[in-house]
């Protein structure tokens, strides 16, 4: 039987709306006034999901849409970046949304969750897939079924970190990470784990995302490896670290080296940064991929 050369993401699903062109950083106490706002669907494993779909991988995200009126932009962004559906409908009315508000060095966010993050049914019911990337950290610790149920169905696990000042002190931290084959954090939620106290050690690969300076990868206890990123036009990073992630894993499942893959990371995520928004329309991005050394690599 030929093995599933899909990926599963799996994680909170938002709607983002994108301020941008700020005169003045959001503050309390003060009003500030942004040139432009762009509406789009959002959250980790969503972002990854598309860009994975531009890469022509075939890919399923997994969650729970937010509440009306704002399921209907994910529902249709989703379909626009052939990621297919495998989601649950908002547990109430109130709307899991994020505001986000960009310049061109960095933005900031202000989240609103609700319910769990993945609907029980939906963890009983997984698809078969080759690959599952978890998208935030909160999620992976909120559901450890879903860690379980994806090893005994054979696939391989990678997991961003997302910054939640609560998770990242956990004492579980450790185990979770340990439970993955790849983690993904940036360098402030590396910084803020060791901080922490919390051991870093995934089964194959650890990936630490520096931004405008790249990023490095190691395999198990073995020599970093770094990768710099092309200096290229900013408008908005919201979502380049998770665009990375769909760069990364893509080539590390076709087999690629570290330097390949982080490469490919790093070229998604430069596309990202030129872009408002996490996603929105994706062009076709088959050109980037790697081509497989040989068969889909078995980790």
């Amino acid at each position: 039987m030929n093995m599933p050369t899909g990926i599963l993401c799996a994680g909170r699903i938002y709607c983002d709306l994108i301020f941008t062109g700020l005169d003045g950083p959001p503050r309390t106490g003060a009003e500030a006034f942004a040139d432009g706002l762009a509406i789009r669907a959002g959250g980790g494993a969503y972002i990854t999901a598309a860009y994975l779909a531009a890469l022509a991988r075939p890919v399923t995200l997994m969650g729970s849409l937010p509440a009306a009126p704002f399921a209907q932009t994910v529902i249709a962004e989703m379909a626009r970046n052939k990621v297919a559906a495998f989601c649950a409908d908002a547990e109430g009315p109130d709307p899991q949304i994020t505001v986000a508000f960009a310049d061109r060095d960095d933005r900031g966010f202000l989240t609103h969750r609700t319910g769990a993050a993945i609907s029980p049914r939906l963890i009983a019911e997984l698809p078969a897939a080759r690959h599952l990337h978890i998208g935030e950290i909160t999620t992976a610790l909120e559901h450890p079924e879903l860690l379980r149920r994806a090893r005994v169905a054979g696939m391989t696990i990678s997991l961003d970190c997302g910054w939640d000042a609560a998770a990242l002190a956990r004492s579980d931290l450790g185990a979770c990470i340990a439970a993955v084959d790849v983690f993904l954090p940036n360098e402030t939620e590396a910084e803020a784990l060791q901080a922490n106290d919390v051991i870093i050690a995934p089964r194959a690969v650890t990936v630490i995302k520096k931004g405008a300076e790249g990023a490095m990868a190691k395999a198990g206890t073995g020599d970093w490896v770094t990768a710099r990123a092309e200096a290229v036009p900013v408008r908005d990073c919201t979502g380049a670290g998770d665009a990375f992630n769909a760069g990364f894993i893509h080539a590390w499942l076709h087999g690629a080296t570290l330097d390949a893959a982080l490469s490919l990371g790093n070229a998604c995520g430069g596309i990202a940064v030129g872009r408002v928004g996490g996603a929105g329309t994706l062009p076709d991005l088959a050109y980037l991929a790697p081509k497989p050394r040989s068969a889909e690599a078995v980790k």
